[in-house]
């Protein structure tokens, strides 16, 4: 009822189907509180609750160290999408009602609300050191660089093995061009990739600043150990708390980029509860007074080497003289190659990050065990065949012929 009355305020209809696919109701019921308004009643009230199948799933995930609320009711959602689960205040007044906890709520320091206009400010900052296991016991540990419009709030996700200066400036120039333009300022705080700190004085690097003017922004640094000064970006930190609830639920490292992406959406489709509106409906406001970026080439110049080439059938594409793969679902489409100063290649097809590796892996041709693996799962030569050690053995051929008979 809260959103339904936004929208009453705004004087706009809302997308019945929009609405009820987000609180996990038929569209007919919320046409009908839209039309009756609080008076109207479902009589679902002594009906089983849609969560009592999943409650030891639940139960399973609130244990988990660092468990919220919120995250295990998207990642019930994302597991279970046909299971026409309610939404989160039903999921809430569930996990009350049987007693589910999720750890204690830390005091907040109150400080007043600070609000920018459309187009003003981005804020953004590291999720450092995250570690999650996969189905398979592998524990990766990664970072996740977030970023906030201050007006529309709404929300980047970047994942990154790293987090130096070059893992900034990537993330950020895509970030930039998700958002199709800049902002007046860009927010954060004294994060190693971009800023040094000796004997008390700051020293910010020259790159990064080259990069901000070259973007058309400035960089602002807040005081240190003062999170209310970037709150906006404190507070989509915590939707990045919701990938606590897949561990031990996803398969290697591209399921895990996608789930990051599948939080993207999910977290700037929900009302905003200091707006009551999705930040993705305030963005194609914000959207419209946001800079330009004047050369996109100089501005991923000083990132990377960025090039562009169309995937073949082979999965490879080509960086630093050596060929390095992509899954198979990219073959054909243009993939964008950077290739960082600190001994990366990240590899992006339409805006998604699908590859990251180590300058340091050896060989001429280098293929990621789970790309190769893919692709050769469907070949009838490998049929009936341990695809796991059909695919180790051809990599080792491959290694071989990358020494210097390998042509490509």
């Amino acid at each position: 009822m809260g959103e339904l009355n936004v929208y009453r305020e705004l004087g706009t209809v809302p997308n019945f189907t929009d609405v009820a696919r987000r609180h996990g109701m038929d569209r007919h019921t919320v046409a009908k509180y839209w039309r009756g308004g609080p008076a109207a009643r479902d009589g679902r009230g002594d009906r089983a609750s849609s969560f009592d199948e999943f409650r030891e799933e639940i139960e399973g995930r609130a244990a988990l160290p660092g468990s919220r609320k919120k995250a295990v009711h998207e990642w019930l959602l994302h597991r279970h999408p046909g299971a026409g689960l309610a939404g989160y205040g039903a999921f809430t007044a569930y996990t009350r009602r049987n007693g589910i906890l999720f750890g204690a709520e830390a005091a907040a320091e109150p400080h007043p609300r600070y609000e920018t206009g459309p187009g003003e400010q981005l804020q953004f900052d590291w999720k450092e050191s995250l570690r999650l296991r996969d189905r398979d016991g592998e524990v990766h540990e990664f970072n996740v660089l977030s970023a906030t419009l201050g007006w529309s709030r709404l929300h980047r996700f970047r994942y990154s093995r790293t987090r130096t200066e070059d893992d900034t400036l990537l993330c950020l120039a895509s970030v930039f061009r998700a958002n199709g333009g800049v902002t007046e300022f860009c927010d954060t705080d004294n994060m190693a990739g971009v800023v040094s700190l000796s004997s008390g004085r700051r020293r910010v690097s020259p790159r990064a600043l080259e990069f901000a003017r070259a973007a058309g922004t400035e960089l602002r640094f807040c005081r240190v150990r003062t999170p209310q000064t970037k709150g906006k970006v404190e507070s989509a930190n915590r939707f990045v708390e919701r990938l606590r609830a897949y561990d031990g639920d996803f398969s290697g490292e591209e399921e895990l980029i996608a789930i990051i992406a599948h939080i993207e959406a999910r977290s700037n489709a929900e009302p905003c509860a200091e707006t009551g509106v999705p930040p993705a409906a305030l963005f194609m406001r914000e959207k419209e007074r946001l800079r330009p970026v004047g050369s996109w080439e100089a501005l991923e110049a000083l990132a990377a080497d960025v090039t562009y080439q169309v995937v073949p059938s082979t999965m490879l594409v080509r960086a630093r003289g050596r060929q390095w793969s992509v899954p198979a679902r990219c073959i054909g489409r243009r993939a964008r190659v950077a290739s960082t100063p600190g001994g990366q290649v990240r590899v992006e097809v339409g805006g998604e990050l699908v590859a990251v590796h180590e300058l340091s892996e050896p060989g001429r041709v280098v293929y990621d065990p789970a790309h190769y693996s893919e692709a050769i799962s469907g070949k009838a030569f490998f049929a009936g065949a341990d695809i796991e050690e059909a695919a180790r053995a051809n990599l080792e051929l491959l290694g071989r012929l990358g020494d210097g008979a390998w042509m490509g």
